[in-house]
């Protein structure tokens, strides 16, 4: 919180944000909606800062609950609820607690999403209404605050939200021009808060620019980086001739898979959830830098695979308890308070955690297979309607003799 309240005085002075305080990386839209903090005392700040982030997690809580539950529509009992929220909440932990811990905005990233996502079920084409208005300005909200959930937008046109995708791009354009409308830089020789953020920050992090940066927060060989390009590079470092060549492989081959799992998804109501899983984890993989703070994007994931170990048939159910235990293991393999030092020190170096979300696109791609197959099946035939037909012809087939 203290970088932020930082960039908020930068900006009141009108100076460029990376200038004034190369820490800060974040998009200017962060620093203006900070500046109401600035004038409080340290106390006050930290009270409204972790009023915002636990009250923003308990109210996620709810939306994630909501969207898992609608991947078995079936009624569920009151235990099957408690194991739900008890089974997310156990590995979901961490992330709450080190989201705290580094008073990061992400919870309300995630929020925004997770109210787009409610807002688009009721938004398939064919029949939409305001709803996608709303969906696409949470989704823009997300997008400006942080630009990883740029991934939605692809996906609602995609999938046909076109409404709720023009929506979007407007909020992501309106609140990413606004610092630049209500303040101005006067000083550090800028023009234009946005200009300076994409210029040096967002351009040298999406051309693999290492050098000559204000700051550089994206290095591959960072064991706290537990994105993709993290665990690229446990086997190739930073700015070798071959890094480029392996991290872009490895994006295709994820976005190929994670691509064809969504848009096998379909139109059906459930479709959100694993859509918006994937997504929220798509988020943490292709971002040039997520730390353990920024896995609270990951409970959505989490709760839905429980939801399936509850409600699923038998197949899925032995294959998402399965992979929750999975999760559960390499989740706390890098806790160290249960762990230890040098176990937690063995899995960062291993990149868990990102091995831990590719694990768990396993059990969604088997759920929408169990769809596709559903679809494919032709309806069961009941045998004695079978044998009753077979009589009628046999009998009128005697009768024409």
């Amino acid at each position: 919180m203290g970088l932020y309240v930082r960039a908020a005085r930068c900006m009141l002075d009108g100076k460029v944000l990376q200038a004034c305080d190369p820490f800060y990386t974040y998009p200017p839209i962060v620093a203006l909606l900070t500046i109401p903090l600035v004038p409080l005392p340290l106390v006050l700040q930290n009270v409204v800062w972790y009023a915002l982030t636990i009250g923003g997690q308990l109210f996620g809580l709810l939306l994630i609950v909501s969207l898992a539950r609608r991947l078995t529509p079936r009624n569920w009992s009151t235990r099957e609820l408690v194991l739900l929220y008890a089974i997310g909440i156990l590995l979901s932990l961490k992330f709450v607690l080190a989201t705290i811990a580094s008073q990061s905005y992400d919870v309300t990233v995630v929020v925004f999403v997770l109210l787009g996502l409610t807002s688009l079920d009721r938004d398939w084409p064919g029949h939409q209404s305001s709803s996608s208005i709303w969906a696409g300005l949470s989704f823009g909200c997300a997008a400006a605050l942080k630009a990883t959930p740029l991934l939605f937008l692809p996906y609602l046109i995609v999938k046909g939200h076109y409404r709720a995708a023009l929506a979007m791009a407007g909020a992501v354009v309106g609140l990413s021009l606004l610092p630049d409308l209500v303040a101005q830089v006067h000083k550090s020789g800028g023009s234009s808060y946005l200009l300076a953020w994409l210029g040096q920050v967002a351009h040298p992090a999406l051309t693999e620019r290492l050098q000559g940066n204000l700051h550089t927060f994206w290095f591959a060989t960072n064991t706290n980086n537990n994105s993709l390009r993290g665990l690229v590079g446990m086997f190739v470092p930073d700015g070798a001739p071959s890094f480029s060549l392996a991290l872009n492989a490895v994006y295709a081959a994820y976005c190929s898979v994670v691509g064809f799992i969504i848009l096998a998804t379909g139109k059906r109501p459930a479709a959100i959830t694993v859509d918006g899983a994937l997504l929220l984890m798509s988020m943490l993989m292709l971002s040039p830098m997520s730390s353990e703070s920024h896995y609270i994007a990951l409970p959505l994931a989490i709760f839905s695979i429980t939801a399936i170990w509850l409600k699923g048939d038998t197949t899925t159910r032995r294959i998402a308890g399965f992979f929750l235990i999975m999760s559960f293991v390499l989740i706390n393999a890098a806790a160290r308070d249960i762990v230890g030092m040098e176990v937690t020190t063995w899995a960062k170096d291993h990149r868990l955690l990102v091995i831990d979300v590719l694990l768990l696109v396993v059990p969604f791609a088997f759920l929408v297979r169990g769809w596709r197959a559903s679809i494919a099946l032709p309806a069961r035939v009941d045998p004695s309607v079978t044998a009753l037909q077979t009589q009628l012809v046999v009998s009128r087939w005697r009768n024409d003799r």
